[in-house]
């Protein structure tokens, strides 16, 4: 929830700065979307630490997968969808450390 409200403060500082984008001269705007971009890119970081902790308190592969799932199910940005995207990887490889181990029992 803090997340999704810092996204929205972000919005709503840029979206109130007016702007002459036909004014060549003025280079306010270009200031103004790197400062965005920053702050976007600080937050995309906010938000792959918190997929990384949601993961490590998770034991089941079921619970992983359907985590997994919800947070693909939200996210558009690539970045993110990568590291989604390794994370099955991951879940997969514990998966089969876990019938191995089944199987020496």
């Amino acid at each position: 929830e803090v997340l999704i409200q810092r996204f929205f403060d972000i919005m709503v500082e840029f979206k109130r700065k007016p702007y002459d984008l036909l004014d060549f001269s003025k280079n306010a705007f270009d200031r103004d979307y790197l400062e965005y971009t920053v702050n976007i890119a600080e937050l995309e970081q906010q938000v792959q630490m918190f997929i990384n902790l949601s993961f490590d308190n998770i034991l089941r592969t079921e619970q992983a997968l359907s985590l997994l799932k919800q947070f693909e199910d939200i996210l558009t940005r690539d970045s993110l969808k990568a590291d989604l995207d390794s994370k099955y990887t991951v879940i997969f490889h514990n998966y089969g450390l876990d019938l191995e181990a089944v199987q020496r029992l």
